[in-house]
């Protein structure tokens, strides 16, 4: 089976960690260098396992904080990144994502029209929705902003409180109401992205113990660390 090439940058901003880690991490343990590690080149290939390059991208080279004073250091800037597939924001204070500094901002806008998809987690969809990028379409980010920053940032975005994560613009946006609701969404993405998407989620599912949640909140089928499929 072809194996995907997929470019994915990570914006740095200061967010919380767990918002871009926990979806990182599902991505790095269904990409093909692992798999391949794992349980050979073969079944990576039998499987489909995309072979993913990952980009921090930062303001500059200085090393970025996060949550728990984690400082992560970038790969690359935002005047130097190269071509991505897909991009990932996480989620800043509120009072970052109001006040969205001009160059991420154009970042974010001119990146949109080079990826396939934009996603966000958390307050991810507040610095999202500060681009305009997110005018008119259905979206959420943290439940808890909704019904005041949320509509401030973003006037003319359709805000959904009900759902964990809202796909809009024929996929093209990916919003997430909170960093693990951010993992959710990935897993997810990946379910309908690969040909053997369920079969490469059982990977990450298996590795980390992670029971995957569906749209509404309820817990899916999934592989514990046992290797046991459970059928919720």
């Amino acid at each position: 089976m072809l194996t995907p090439q997929i470019s994915i940058g990570f914006l740095l901003l200061p967010l919380q960690a767990l918002d871009m880690v926990g979806p990182m991490d599902i991505l790095q343990n269904i990409n093909y260098p692992m798999v391949s590690i794992a349980y050979g080149t073969s079944f990576a290939e039998s499987i489909g396992a995309p072979n993913i390059t990952f980009h921090h991208i930062g303001p500059n080279m200085s090393p970025v904080p996060v949550t728990g004073n984690l400082h992560i250091a970038p790969t690359t800037t935002i005047a130097e990144c190269p071509e991505l597939d897909y991009l990932f924001i996480g989620g800043p204070p509120p009072e970052y994502a109001s006040a969205l500094p001009e160059n991420m901002k154009k970042f974010i806008v001119e990146r949109s029209t080079e990826v396939k998809t934009v996603f966000s987690d958390c307050t991810g969809g507040l610095a999202l929705s500060a681009t305009g990028l997110l005018d008119g379409l259905e979206a959420t980010t943290n439940h808890f902003f909704i019904g005041s920053v949320a509509e401030e940032i973003g006037p003319k975005v359709r805000w959904n409180k009900q759902k964990n994560w809202v796909a809009s613009g024929n996929g093209k946006y990916w919003t997430a109401a909170g960093a693990v609701t951010g993992m959710d969404m990935m897993g997810q993405w990946i379910r309908e992205t690969f040909e053997k998407g369920q079969e490469l989620l059982d990977l990450s599912t298996l590795t980390l113990e992670w029971r995957p949640r569906n749209v509404d909140g309820m817990v899916m089928r999934y592989v514990n660390g046992r290797n046991e499929t459970v059928e919720v």
